[in-house]
């Protein structure tokens, strides 16, 4: 598959996770730790996707999400949530950010795969009927 998935996750095990989950099934990953971090790799890579955790220092998940689709070259990337906050707002929130799935922790590994697979295909699919 094409491209570059974007792992953003303040904490290095769940990055390590799933970066050998993506590595298991040959899809390439890049790996930031916080939103201020991540809007630099997102403007140097333009990944393919983006997984992004809600919960982080500097810039939470939220901030970085108004950012990228603030941002006409950015906007369109597709996004999963991969969070453990599971109160009604947040998902609420991020329904309206336009955002492709929302994932709770612990992952499913299976789960976390299924949908980034998904995305990934649509997306060929999709640049390709462009």
């Amino acid at each position: 598959m094409p491209g570059k998935v974007l792992i953003i996750d303040d904490s290095l095990t769940n990055n390590v996770l799933l970066e050998n989950v993506l590595k298991s099934a040959d899809i390439k990953s890049i790996v930031a730790y916080n939103g201020k971090e991540a809007l630099k790799i997102v403007e140097k890579e333009k990944p393919s996707l983006i997984l992004l955790d809600i919960m982080m220092p500097e810039m939470d998940g939220f901030m970085f999400l108004e950012k990228i689709r603030n941002n006409k070259l950015y906007k369109d990337i597709p996004v999963i949530i991969i969070t453990a906050k599971d109160d009604k707002e947040s998902i609420y929130k991020a329904q309206n950010t336009g955002v492709q799935d929302f994932i709770l922790k612990p992952i499913d590994i299976n789960m976390v795969l299924k949908s980034v697979t998904k995305q990934l295909a649509f997306n060929k699919h999709f640049v390709n009927k462009s």
